[in-house]
């Protein structure tokens, strides 16, 4: 019974005509500070995402090398830095390839800046 209720109320509801303000327009201002451009701040974002990337990756190449310097012979130890260093490779192949998709994606869609960073100046 309450399913039956909750039906018909929701279709009374979607069925009756409220009022429409459909005379109205609405109009958007050009922003005068930040982003004029969506390609241009999705570039922007994704070539710092890019660079943060590139900097883990080198982070992790270095702390794989300093486990394997101080690992005194060890082979269990040596094994875990290698294997560090081999994922920070791989990691860095995969952005490669992810920084050449989207800079290909990015020229089909007709934005050509991802290489650069234009900060907005305050007003």
């Amino acid at each position: 019974m309450k399913k039956l209720a909750a039906l018909s109320t929701t279709a009374a509801y979607l069925l009756s005509s409220g009022r429409v303000f459909a005379q109205q327009t609405i109009t958007v201002a050009t922003p005068e500070q930040g982003y004029k451009n969506l390609g241009l701040f999705i570039g922007n974002v994704l070539t710092v995402l890019f660079a943060i990337a590139a900097l883990v990756v080198l982070f992790m190449l270095v702390w794989g090398a300093y486990e394997w310097i101080t690992s005194g012979g060890d082979k269990e130890a040596v094994g875990k830095a290698r294997g560090r260093i081999l994922n920070a490779l791989i990691g860095l192949a995969i952005l490669a390839v992810a920084f050449a998709l989207a800079v290909v994606a990015a020229q089909f869609l007709g934005f050509n800046n991802l290489n650069q960073i234009n900060i907005p100046a305050p007003g």
